[in-house]
């Protein structure tokens, strides 16, 4: 997929899920003004689509942020094997609880009310996503655009903006360009779980 690409947009018939091999790709809705609400970025090892089980259809617009590789699961195959092999049907599960504990930390971190823990937060998980997938937890690049992020965490594009350059002059983390690089891992943590 090359960047700008949609995957699926909102209210398209669900047929399949997608495991992300490469790149970034966003999920929005549009809210009750018909403004563009970022809901989620995902990345290389996760799953995309399982919203549209339920209703058959895909609840939000999936977009590539840049050039992405996606390899797509017809559902009805998947199903068919998940009936004949009861182990890759917990793994199933375990994939659905994952996307539900991210969605529960995603709601509580628009709730915390300094845009500094929402942004300590969404670098924290961030951070700890990347090591899992091998890379360097302390230093990685954003592939999202700053109002796609203020977007996400419900922040105006001025106060994410005054959010990094306090955690900058706080010592935890700066920002140069694209590219994030966390000084205190400590810090960030303290930070993330304020409320402040």
């Amino acid at each position: 997929m090359e960047a700008g690409e949609y995957l699926y947009r909102i209210g398209d018939p669900f047929k399949s899920l997608y495991a992300i091999s490469s790149g970034c790709l966003r999920n929005t809705i549009r809210d009750e003004r018909g403004r563009e609400q970022v809901m989620g970025f995902h990345m290389m090892g996760d799953v995309v689509g399982v919203g549209g089980i339920g209703p058959r259809a895909y609840i939000f617009d999936m977009r590539a942020l840049e050039a992405s590789e996606v390899c797509e699961i017809p559902f009805d195959q998947l199903e068919d094997l998940a009936d004949r092999a009861p182990a890759l049907r917990g793994n199933i599960l375990k994939i659905f609880g994952r996307y539900r504990n991210r969605d529960a930390r995603t709601l509580s971190l628009r709730r915390t009310a300094s845009p500094e823990a929402r942004l300590a937060g969404f670098l924290l998980d961030l951070s700890h996503r990347l090591e899992a997938l091998g890379h360097d937890p302390a230093s990685f690049r954003l592939p999202m655009s700053r109002a796609d992020l203020a977007s996400y965490l419900g922040l105006s594009a001025g106060a994410l903006g005054k959010a990094f350059v306090q955690i900058a002059q706080n010592g935890i983390a700066k920002m140069s360009r694209k590219t994030i690089e966390v000084c205190s891992l400590q810090g960030l943590q303290s930070l993330a779980a304020s409320n402040a």
